[in-house]
């Protein structure tokens, strides 16, 4: 009887624990992570007898988890690439926002409306008003570019606190994962089964693999080694904290707490913050620049070959200092590189309107701001001078001349005989020339027949052959070339007369006035330090909207050229770069939002898949749990049997 009772009670037993694992499936169906569990039932061994084997009831062996390892593995690596698609595609749109080119306060309104300054000053260029009206404009355009830097240092900023705080959350949930595989450890020497401890790991390992990629390894001991690229993050019970180091290039790295072995991800939330700070933002940080300083150079090259409506200078000193007086100009550490070519003085009597113009050959692989303020003393009746301060150059005119740095052409170049020469235009050729003017014969300007002016360039070629004799009235304006027109006045002229003119399209092919800041617009060298010149901002006058004399408009004709001028930066100009980075700043963001949406379906059928295998069906547990009650109840029944019997027995005995 005893073993009947004994077969009853594992049925009791046996029904009540499976009963346990379906109420515990049901009670975790909404828990994320959790892994389905069965439990596993076995007749327990049997008597054996003279008559064969009787059997001694049920017994629950094991509880198993119902768990794909290769599905899970794959949940992991596709959390990691959507923890790096995620990141990418919220900090491309945050970009967005800072760029923002569609807003009143964009680089793009910004810039157009610093060449629209540009052309209502030339327009009217001695107009005081309108001349103030650009300078506000070229001072939005200045702040709209720092305000830009600021904001991506601000980014740089947040993301490494973001870094620093993903950071902690590995170094928490290794720190978790490492003290689960001890308890899971301890548990397996007693031959214990730790479904719930195992599926609190893979939630952790879940959670760490959208952080970063991981390999995961598992030991006999049933703990797990966590690896990546970089190393180990767990071995067994062994953790290696982590953190990130920032180099004096800027670069940011992440580390071992020792700061001794760097860690590589692939990919994951830290691998992205990590790209968008060490690269994204840098490369549109570099982009900003390339602008600025596009603009900043071409800018600086015209306005330093105009003039203001003082026509000259008594007194100018470079912005722009050299790292040495006596090194090499294209080697003294200046933001924009100078090349070898000439540079043009121009001198002016103040009383007499005299104007000399002097040419200066500059050699930048050997020439220093020394010599070259030494070719300036030099030049014989400048009637200025140049010294160094501060390794600046600093030049200053004879008391009743000034001078400047246009390439505007002598209006009164000298006399053809008795006959006194005037020149207009402005000179459109390819090159800096010299136009030589010779008679081909003798007679009076306007008067003789035939009598004709030979112009050829400085390669002997003739440029054009005008005719001055009976046919032409004095003073009146003749064609030459290239946008060069000359008038002569009554006189005479014997054939070999002659007189040169200086015919300049570029008055400094060096590039020297803006690598050095010489009667320049703006100062600065790039978009976080792009600011308008201290001096046109405390005068507006200075703004050098002419070439020749005071009032004409041809600099800054110029000046608005560059809005359209193709080859301005990278083959394209301002608006077109400033629109390229626009659109590739879309095309990323773009691409980067499609991809977290790739990665998120299939992380989504990744899931389906696994809640096939460990998900917990109620109505099954339901079925499970009525169809152990049943086995209880029919336990119970057996030993209500057995026990009737065992009472009519003892009560015949009785």
């Amino acid at each position: 009887m005893a073993s009947d009772l004994q077969i009853g009670l594992s049925g009791i037993l046996t029904a009540q624990r499976a009963m346990l694992v379906a109420s515990h499936n049901i009670s975790n169906a909404n828990t994320k992570g959790y892994t389905r569990q069965s439990a596993v039932l076995s007749a327990r061994n049997p008597m054996i007898t003279t008559a064969g084997t009787m059997g001694q009831g049920v017994e629950l062996v094991k509880i198993i988890r119902h768990k794909d390892d290769y599905l899970n593995s794959r949940l992991r690596d596709i959390s990691s690439s959507i923890g790096s698609a995620s990141i990418k595609s919220q900090y491309l749109r945050e970009l967005e926002t800072v760029f923002n080119e569609t807003s009143e306060s964009s680089l793009n309104n910004a810039l157009s409306s610093f060449f629209k300054g540009i052309n209502d000053l030339s327009q009217n260029p001695e107009s005081m008003s309108i001349r103030s009206t650009f300078l506000e404009t070229a001072n939005t355009l200045t702040d709209t570019f720092r305000r830009v830097v600021d904001e991506l240092d601000q980014m740089k900023t947040f993301i490494k606190q973001s870094i620093d705080n993903k950071i902690s959350d590995v170094n928490n949930l290794t720190s978790n994962i490492a003290n689960i595989n001890k308890q899971i450890a301890t548990l397996k020497t007693k031959g214990i089964e730790s479904n719930d401890l195992l599926d609190k790991r893979e939630a952790l390992l879940h959670d760490l693999s959208k952080l970063t990629n991981i390999t995961v390894n598992t030991q006999n001991n049933g703990m797990v080694n966590v690896m990546t690229p970089g190393g180990a993050l767990v071995s067994g019970a062994s953790v290696t904290n982590l953190t990130f180091d920032i180099d004096t290039s800027g670069t940011l790295s992440i580390t071992d707490a020792k700061k001794v072995s760097k860690y590589t991800f692939k990919s994951g939330e830290i691998k992205a913050l990590q790209d968008f700070y060490n690269t994204t933002i840098v490369n549109y940080d570099k982009k900003f620049d390339n602008l600025a300083s596009g603009i900043i150079k071409d800018v600086n090259r015209i306005h330093g070959e105009g003039v203001g409506l003082s026509g000259g200078f008594v007194s100018i000193k470079s912005s722009n200092s050299v790292s040495s007086a006596t090194a090499a100009l294209n080697s003294a550490g200046l933001t924009i590189t100078p090349s070898t070519g000439d540079i043009y003085i121009t001198v002016t009597n103040t009383s007499t309107g005299e104007v000399t113009k002097n040419k200066i050959s500059v050699d930048v692989t050997t020439d220093t701001l020394a010599t070259l303020a030494g070719k300036i003393d030099a030049l014989a009746g400048i009637a200025a001078s140049a010294s160094l301060v501060d390794n600046k150059l600093q030049i200053g005119a004879a008391t009743g001349y000034k001078f400047n740095f246009s390439y505007a052409m002598d209006s009164n170049p000298g006399a053809l005989g008795t006959s006194t020469a005037s020149v207009s235009g402005i000179y459109s050729g390819q090159s800096n020339d010299v136009y030589t003017f010779t008679a081909l014969g003798s007679g009076t300007i306007g008067t003789t027949s035939g009598l004709q002016v030979e112009v050829k360039n400085s390669s002997g070629i003739v440029v054009a052959t005008l005719d001055v004799g009976s046919d032409y009235t004095a003073g009146n304006t003749l064609n030459v070339a290239n946008g060069v027109s000359l008038s002569l006045s009554i006189g005479t002229i014997s054939t070999g007369d002659t007189f040169s003119l200086d015919v300049i399209n570029d008055s400094d092919s060096t590039n020297l006035l803006a690598a050095l800041g010489i009667n320049t617009f703006f100062s600065g060298a790039d978009a976080s330090d792009i600011v308008v010149s201290t001096d046109v901002s405390n005068d507006v006058s200075l703004i050098a909207a002419s070439t020749g004399e005071v009032g004409n408009n041809t600099n800054a004709l110029r000046l608005a050229a560059l809005q359209d001028d193709t080859s301005a930066i990278n083959n394209t100009t301002f608006a077109d770069y400033l629109h390229q980075i626009a659109s590739s700043l879309g095309e990323e963001a773009s691409n980067a939002y499609k991809s977290e949406e790739s990665f998120t379906a299939i992380e989504t059928s990744l899931e389906n898949r696994r809640d096939e295998i460990s998900g917990v069906s109620v109505d099954e547990e339901m079925v499970n749990l009525i169809r152990f009650q049943q086995a209880y109840q029919a336990s119970a029944k057996y030993i209500s049997i057995v026990n009737g019997l065992m009472d009519r027995l003892l009560s015949t005995f009785g």
